[in-house]
């Protein structure tokens, strides 16, 4: 092994240290900052192991490698979320579901430098040898909220999902714990919300006359999935998605999300906000094809679940109560059937062929064709014509006789 000894002085001010190694030592800055990792560079009488140390003019260098060697970089360690490996839910070439754990950033902040869900994906392909690998960022969820979370891989792919969440052509089914018993089995939050400057929480804009700066509309549809004792577990279907959007407006009718310990209270239930994005489907902005990707409940929720239902039970057994008197049983009418028919149809129907009209509703077979201004409709391409019975007299009143022709 032939080792080579240099040493000289810095002669400017400023410049990095594996610039110097690259200029003096006339190697790559590939092979600079392996020598640097390897300790084999010192500044000074000591060691410097950072590339980017810069230097003052007469600083003094000594460097002793083999010129035979190849020596490589050491790579930084990546942080890693507390969910530890990335959980792919479904992934083509243009987009990647995964299912995203609680505590986790969606993206990386300025303030900070903690890990998040995109380095970590960013990390996951690397590892599978992706050199150069992009992701886009689609939408995201909050911290404490798991759930299904769409990334995109291509530009092609992010044009179409921005498209589809600000037009809100898509399907977002969440789940969540209420504190509080709901009155109603179902129903809509409509309003507006607007964000704090100071505190950067959002809130309800009451109705005033006049219009609040930077709101924004916010439409939720929600249904009762079980009741307990002081508390609602209902399913959640976004129309608008904005930021906060299901903790807000629960909060402001007086029902916060269990845990929730912004709009909330904490809870020993459970140690961050009881809401999971369990579905996620969209109209493939590339394929046109029809994508529908789910999570299950995570294992903090199904334990809150399990405590609170076994108080029910309890309850109800000091109440006498036996079998399935008293139990809520969400019950779908007709309509609301219809209306996930109609749903799935936009979905799953090509871009040309989808309805534009919302569903009529379909009469049984053996009611009576429609009429309108006292007039049988026409019937339908292969449907019987309806028989018209001759109309009778009124009571009381002589039948009219047709009018004789005028000569």
């Amino acid at each position: 092994m032939a080792r080579l000894n240099k040493s000289w002085k810095a002669e400017t001010d400023g410049t990095a240290l594996a610039t110097e190694l690259h200029t003096i030592l006339e190697v790559s800055h590939r092979q600079a900052k392996g020598i640097i990792d390897a300790g084999m560079a010192k500044v000074n009488g000591e060691a410097v192991r950072a590339a980017g140390h810069r230097l003052k003019v007469g600083d003094e260098l000594a460097v002793a490698f083999d010129p035979d060697t190849a020596y490589s970089a050491i790579p930084k360690p990546r942080k890693r979320g507390p969910g530890g490996d990335v959980e792919i839910l479904w992934e083509d070439k243009h987009l990647i579901f995964v299912n995203k754990p609680a505590g986790l950033l969606t993206v990386p902040t300025e303030r900070t430098h903690e890990a998040c869900l995109a380095d970590s994906i960013t990390d996951l392909y690397r590892r599978r040898g992706f050199k150069r690998f992009h992701l886009y960022i689609a939408h995201r969820l909050d911290r404490f909220t798991s759930g299904v979370l769409v990334f995109a891989k291509t530009p092609e792919s992010l044009n179409g999902l921005k498209n589809l969440f600000e037009e809100h052509k898509l399907n977002r089914v969440y789940k969540a714990i209420l504190v509080g018993e709901l009155p109603e089995n179902a129903g809509t939050l409509t309003g507006k919300l607007v964000e704090h400057s100071k505190s950067l929480k959002m809130s309800v804009v009451q109705p005033k006359k006049g219009e609040t700066k930077g709101a924004k509309h916010a439409i939720t549809h929600y249904r009762v999935l079980e009741r307990l004792p002081g508390y609602t577990v209902v399913e959640v279907r976004l129309e608008t998605g904005r930021r906060n959007q299901i903790r807000v407006q629960f909060a402001d009718r007086g029902f916060p999300i269990l845990g929730d310990q912004v709009y909330g209270e904490p809870s020993p239930l459970i140690d961050r906000q009881a809401l999971h994005a369990e579905l996620l489907g969209i109209r493939h902005p590339v394929t046109d094809e029809s994508v529908t990707v789910t999570a299950p409940i995570p294992s903090d929720m199904e334990k809150a679940l399990k405590a609170l239902r076994n108080i029910h039970r309890v309850v109800r057994a000091e109440a006498g109560v036996k079998g399935e008197e008293g139990i809520f049983k969400p019950k779908i009418t007709r309509e609301r059937k219809e209306a996930r028919v109609d749903r799935a149809e936009r979905y799953t129907a090509p871009k040309g062929d989808r309805p534009a009209e919302p569903r009529r509703e379909r009469a049984d077979a053996s009611s009576k064709p429609r009429t309108s201004f006292g007039r049988p409709r026409p019937a339908r391409p292969g449907e019987a014509e309806p028989k018209r019975s001759p109309r009778k007299p009124s009571e009381g009143r002589p039948a009219r006789t047709p009018a004789k022709p005028k000569k």
